[in-house]
């Protein structure tokens, strides 16, 4: 039924804002008007259809109507949704992975401020102490991007794809620097063999950092593998540019947006295709 799948779907988002609505109003006023919409449509539930209504179903029992097809088009996005994906993850790249963490941070500070403002007003905190009101406010906004992220691949692969090795390749996280020395004209010079070892340097931190990043289940066997790939393909980068551009390269850059976003768009671009396949069958 329409109105059932309407009431999951408002279950789950206000599940979602529960944790939220206990400190910020604006969550509690969506909570409460997702509330009155979900008993509103509990009481159609027990409502005979109408023939118009009952035409907006297949043969299955599957809700086929406006509805269900505006969702799906909002879904899948359009030009801002598009744009909006693209940053997002343009800014995972750039950050080798931690956009998401960063995000989390941002959230769990701002849920703690807000614990101390309350404390320190004399209001009710129900309890919660600071580390568990920054624990929560990180895991929420961290969770919220991730999900963010993921939605993006599902709703804009290619573009989220190629944001993100753009932005992998323009990341400026570089910790090592080529030694160098002051010229005659105050310039500084490095030695080929000092540029060269700098780069190889970052080569291995940033797939330490970049893998470690990209890790969502915190399982020593995940962190291993994913730091194992990055650092791979971060070499590989290397050598191909250092073949083909000599030593003063970033390849390795290319190299480990490529193997993130191919990781993570693979799966998402085969679903849409194979979706797609099947709806114009």
């Amino acid at each position: 039924m329409r109105y059932a799948q309407m009431n999951e779907e408002i279950d789950n988002k206000i599940s979602q804002l529960q944790s939220r609505a206990s400190y910020d109003m604006n969550a509690q006023a969506q909570r409460n008007a997702l509330q009155q919409q979900f008993e509103a449509n509990r009481q159609k539930m027990q409502q005979p259809m109408s023939e118009s209504e009952y035409d907006e179903y297949d043969d299955s029992g599957n809700y086929i109507g406006g509805i269900t097809k505006n969702r799906q088009q909002q879904d899948n996005g359009g030009l801002g949704q598009a744009i909006t994906d693209g940053i997002n993850h343009t800014a995972q790249g750039i950050s080798l992975g931690w956009s998401d963490e960063a995000l989390g941070t941002i959230g769990g500070t701002g849920r703690a401020m807000a614990n101390g403002l309350m404390r320190a007003s004399g209001q009710n905190v129900n309890g919660e102490s600071l580390g568990d009101a920054w624990s929560k406010g990180y895991q929420e906004y961290r969770d919220f991007a991730r999900q963010e992220l993921n939605d993006g691949y599902q709703r804009n692969p290619a573009i989220s794809a190629g944001s993100e090795i753009i932005g992998s390749a323009i990341s400026p996280i570089i910790p090592f620097k080529a030694k160098g020395f002051t010229g005659s004209l105050g310039k500084v010079i490095s030695h080929p063999e000092d540029i060269a070892r700098a780069r190889w340097l970052n080569t291995v931190a940033t797939g330490i950092a970049n893998g470690a990043g990209y890790t969502n289940q915190n399982t020593l066997n995940e962190y291993a593998k994913n730091i194992g790939m990055s650092i791979g393909t971060n070499v590989g980068g290397t050598a191909f540019g250092n073949k083909l551009f000599g030593s003063g390269n970033n390849m390795y850059r290319l190299g480990r947006g490529a193997m993130n976003s191919a990781i993570q768009s693979i799966p998402y671009g085969y679903g849409h295709f194979r979706k797609k396949d099947e709806d114009e069958r």
